[in-house]
């Protein structure tokens, strides 16, 4: 019996581990479909072509994802679209649907807008009335029909001649394009004064918002002016008129009485001349008045008569100390 039971043991453990194993992976793959099954709602979508989706792409109401297709399958001269939505997504009775382009690589997802009254019943297809494809092969051949009909190849063929005539050559091209590089590089070069250009124009132009009050004033004023400037044109005008008679009437004084002005004005000239050139001797006498208003006041202050102060009267003491009759001079 012991025997029996080593010689099963491995393949019977094997064999278990092995059912474990498939019954682990069978969960794992089927709950989350069965989840996804259980919180969603399963819908169909009519396409004119399938235009690229596949089963596992994207769906995406009012560009919110909220499920996943999960077939594509031919149906006569359409293609029949399933795919399911989160139950807490209402779609309306006139919901519709278009295959869109998510990326440049050419991803694509189903796109549904809900629209109209009423819910739409699980299960329900929206069909192909309602709903539009990124490309029809149809249309594109259509196009192509329709373009190369409309194509006028006597004119196309002009132009294609005169375009050629008037390209230039290498050479001249070469020189344009040398032209190019050289203004490139002085931009390059001058790089930093550019910039600075840049700062000072932005500085000025910030200095001129910062303004804006103290300028929208002084426009303001302008204005103001220019108005009462318009108010007075008369008495401007009159002030004109009465200046320009002024100086008429000026000038012909002037000429009538120009014998008795020359004389006059050379006289004038005659006497500043003179000051001019005596200029030294009235400074040195306005000097030396002083001194002597001085004596005269101190002479004439005790009445209306002269007061003489001894040795010598009416000499001047400066005079006795030159004489030598005066002690004590310095």
């Amino acid at each position: 019996m012991s025997a029996r039971r080593l010689r099963r043991g491995p393949v019977f453990d094997g064999a278990v581990g092995a059912a474990v194993l498939v019954l682990l992976l069978a969960a794992a793959v089927a709950f989350p479909q069965l989840t996804f099954r259980a919180a969603t709602n399963a819908y169909s979508a009519e396409l004119a072509n399938a235009a690229g989706l596949t089963d596992g792409d994207q769906v995406y109401v009012a560009g919110v994802p909220a499920g996943r297709v999960t077939g594509v399958t031919l149906a006569g001269d359409r293609v029949r679209v399933d795919f399911r939505l989160d139950r807490d997504q209402s779609l309306g009775g006139a919901t519709s649907a278009e295959v869109k382009l998510g990326t440049i690589l050419g991803t694509r997802y189903l796109g549904v807008r809900p629209a109209g009254t009423g819910t739409l019943p699980r299960g329900a297809s929206i069909p192909l009335e309602r709903t539009s494809v990124p490309y029809s092969l149809n249309d594109i051949g259509s196009d192509v029909v329709t373009t190369t009909t409309e194509l006028d190849v006597p004119m196309l063929r002009k132009m294609i001649t005169t375009l050629a005539r008037s390209t230039p050559d290498g050479e001249l091209l070469g020189e344009a394009l040398d032209g190019i590089s050289r203004a490139t590089g002085m931009v390059s070069e001058r790089n930093g004064q550019f910039r600075e250009l840049l700062n000072g124009v932005q500085a000025l132009t910030t200095s001129l918002l910062d303004q804006q009050d103290t300028l929208v004033a002084l426009l303001g004023d302008a204005r103001l002016v220019a108005e009462t400037l318009a108010d007075r044109r008369e008495t401007i005008r009159t002030l004109i008129t009465d200046v320009h008679t002024l100086t008429t009437a000026l000038d012909s004084v002037v000429t009538e009485n120009e014998p008795l002005l020359g004389p006059l004005l050379a006289d004038v000239h005659t006497i500043t001349d003179t000051l001019d050139r005596n200029e030294a001797a009235l400074s040195e006498t306005l000097r030396l008045l002083g001194p002597a208003s001085r004596y005269l006041a101190n002479a004439t202050g005790n009445g209306p008569w002269g007061d003489v102060s001894a040795p010598a009267g009416p000499l001047p003491d400066n005079l006795l100390c030159v004489a030598g009759l005066l002690g004590g001079c310095r």
